[in-house]
């Protein structure tokens, strides 16, 4: 009847607008997945740059311009601390280095065979 095709015509339409507002949805939401992605990678970029520059301002012992005595011992626990840290650091880069080199053998020999 015309009551009956009317209804199915509304219920169609509905289920249009149903639809367009899901892919709308759908839009909306991986563009929030996107930018929360988005902003995760500037954060731990601001935060490696940031450890970056306190690393860099912990690097000089006589950096402020003011007067020390070279010879207390406030002075001489940062200067072994410094130090400390420093061949630690240097340890940390040979042992990368080897790593780097361990793995870069083992994929060669992985190419070969």
């Amino acid at each position: 009847t015309e009551h009956e095709h009317e209804c199915h015509n509304a219920l169609r339409e509905a289920y249009e607008h149903e639809d367009y507002y899901k892919g709308a949805l759908y839009g909306m939401q991986s563009t929030a997945v996107l930018q929360e992605m988005y902003c995760k990678t500037l954060w731990s970029q601001l935060a490696a740059q940031e450890d970056k520059k306190l690393a860099r301002k912990q690097e000089k012992l006589v950096g402020d311009g003011l007067l020390r005595l070279l010879t207390g011992d406030e002075f001489y626990c940062s200067v072994v601390d410094h130090n400390n840290a420093a061949d630690a650091e240097v340890a940390a880069h040979e042992s990368r280095r080897q790593e780097r080199d361990e793995q870069a053998s083992l994929m060669k020999a992985w190419k070969e065979e």
